[in-house]
């Protein structure tokens, strides 16, 4: 038995530590599983002194009082049922709890680039699926586990004091008994594995075509989009019945060796019974001890499910949970106040798996400057900015601000004081509101206002009915690109950061409002460094100096017409952003 489930494995299983805040709990529940167990041992031997004293000597009185006592152990055992199923309930939902917030904690603090490998549909299943099995392993399917070995040796010394030759009959029979579990869990494990991740697939694919609905409708693919997921339901569901057919095949041949050894063990009982070596009400109890052990047997083959899935979604669990973040805080970071702002990377190179994207490249923004980046698509703007705002771990060098390696800096301090509106605003099904304060937590109703005016999006706000109560929808559905991005720069400004960073910030917003946003940006942080990323030559033009990535490891800088005077290349840009 130890072997067929393989304990060794389910011991080295760390999540057995999410039990022992409970370990009160779950000696309660062993006792009174215990207790549950004595009561039911109560009722085979009630029937024995029914038949072989009551019936038998026509004693009314006596029949009358053992059918009382077994509806009185009926009842209290009932009780005490209901009171172990609570208690299993309590500790399963806060075992989900528990990994809920580890894993969930595991997640904020993972590099950005873990979730670039991995989509959102995978983890969303991790949390709704994994968590569950993991949980009902830990809280219902150990502690039902352990019991079972000593209530099959218990009711085993019973039958061993009724009568010791239907004992050793029972005894050389009952290892036929576990050769369908065995075989059962270790084929489910595999099966069990291909149909997790087929699922966890088919459920990925669901969260993208709804996210991407717009894109969809757009291209009028609903029809290929229906296809393609039932296609993958019917083969989901093709692995299911393969599973089934697995159980049904395991539970059948399981039932079948029960009712045959049952048979014969009553067989050779009826014999015994004939040849007067045992009364009926001895072979009656012993029958019921038998049940009740092909009970537990019975239970035991449909525990194997439970444990192949636990176990295969604890390795997937402890996947994530042994993933080490790129910033580990615990050891050397500390708080730092920023003074100027002033960035400097020092011989950074980085990449994208085989494509170098930035190699030694070095330079520095000085610290109260408005500066621009400005270079073709793809040649590393917005790696920068990534690096910057420490998305990414480069490969080699250091990012300093005010001479202190951005790596050792603490999280909280260094993003207090850095703000970015990025490329895609990524705005929450929230009110305008919350999404501006998002910023900061502690910000006023009046600093949200004030943030709003920066980035010339109050006069809309005040146009709405609710006005900043106003709920936006799913990425911001309900309101325009233009609308997205002026909210997302409000956020970014709302902490009045000591770096702001602008990445395409305006790439929806007319030339108007545009001049607008970065006079105001410069009214109200004077002091601030500001680094804007932007194509559109208009929003170039108003910075003091300029960033030209010119190639992975050259950048040019200097003013608008130095550039232009000086860099053909620049030149040849500007030509092909005119044209």
């Amino acid at each position: 038995m130890f072997k067929m489930i393989k304990f060794s494995k389910i011991r080295d299983i760390r999540f057995y530590r999410y039990l022992l805040p409970y370990w009160k709990k779950e000696i309660w529940i062993l006792f009174l599983t215990g207790v549950s167990f004595i009561f039911g041992l109560a009722t085979p031997y009630l029937t024995k002194l029914i038949i072989d004293k009551a019936y038998i000597n026509h004693d009314l009185r006596l029949f009358i009082i053992l059918v009382i006592i077994g509806g009185l152990v009926f009842i209290v055992n009932g009780i005490i049922n209901g009171f172990t199923n609570y208690l299993n309930r309590y500790i399963r939902l806060h075992i989900k709890f528990a990994l809920n917030r580890q894993l969930f904690k595991k997640f904020q603090f993972l590099s950005y680039s873990f979730f670039q490998d991995n989509s959102t549909g995978e983890h969303l299943y991790k949390v709704a699926y994994d968590i569950e099995y993991v949980a009902n392993l830990l809280a219902d399917i150990l502690p039902q586990i352990i019991f079972t070995i000593p209530k099959s040796l218990f009711i085993f010394g019973i039958i061993l004091y009724l009568d010791w030759k239907m004992a050793l009959f029972s005894l050389a029979l009952m290892p036929f008994l576990f050769f369908a579990p065995y075989f059962l869990t270790k084929k489910l494990k595999q099966t069990l594995k291909i149909w997790i991740e087929d699922a966890q697939r088919l459920f990925r694919r669901t969260q993208e075509i709804l996210v991407h609905m717009q894109l969809i409708k757009a291209f009028g693919k609903e029809r290929s989009e229906i296809k393609s997921y039932i296609t993958g339901l019917i083969n989901n569901i093709r692995l299911s019945i393969k599973n089934a057919k697995l159980e049904i095949v395991g539970l059948f041949t399981n039932d079948f060796a029960q009712r045959a050894i049952l048979g014969l063990i009553i067989f050779y009982g009826g014999y015994q019974v004939i040849k007067g070596k045992m009364t009926l009400g001895s072979l009656s109890a012993i029958t019921l001890y038998l049940g009740q052990l092909s009970l537990l047997e019975s239970r035991f083959a449909h525990f194997s499910q439970q444990i192949s899935l636990g176990l295969v979604s604890s390795i997937r669990l402890e996947k994530i949970l042994d993933t080490q973040p790129e910033f580990d805080e615990s050891l050397y970071t500390k708080k730092v106040v920023f003074s100027d702002g002033e960035i400097e990377f020092e011989n950074i190179s980085f990449g994208y798996g085989q494509k170098s994207v930035l190699e030694n490249l070095s330079f520095c923004i000085p610290g109260g400057a408005c500066v621009g980046i400005a270079g073709p698509s793809g040649c590393g703007k917005t790696t920068i900015v990534n690096l910057i705002l420490r998305l990414y771990q480069p490969f080699r060098g250091k990012i300093s601000i005010d001479g202190c390696d951005i790596a050792i800096i603490d999280s909280k301090s260094f993003y207090e004081q850095i703000g970015a509106s990025l490329q895609e605003p990524y705005l929450w099904n929230d009110t305008i509101e919350n999404n501006i304060r998002y910023g900061k937590d502690n910000a006023t109703f009046q600093d949200v206002q004030e943030a709003a005016r920066i980035a010339g999006i109050d006069g809309f706000i005040n146009t709405l009915q609710e006005g900043y109560k106003t709920i936006i929808g799913e990425n911001a559905c309900k309101i325009s690109e233009g609308q997205k991005q002026r909210i997302a720069i409000a956020r970014a400004v709302l902490k009045k950061p000591k770096i702001l960073i602008l990445d395409e910030a305006f790439a929806s917003v007319d030339a108007q409002a545009e001049d607008r946003i970065i006079n105001n940006i410069h009214m109200t942080l004077k002091n601030s460094t500001i680094i804007v990323i932007s194509h559109r030559l208009s929003t170039i033009n108003k910075m003091d100096l300029i960033y030209f990535l010119s190639s992975c490891n050259r950048i040019e800088i200097a003013k608008q017409e130095e550039l232009l005077q000086q860099n053909a290349q620049y030149r040849n840009y500007l030509a092909h952003q005119l044209q």
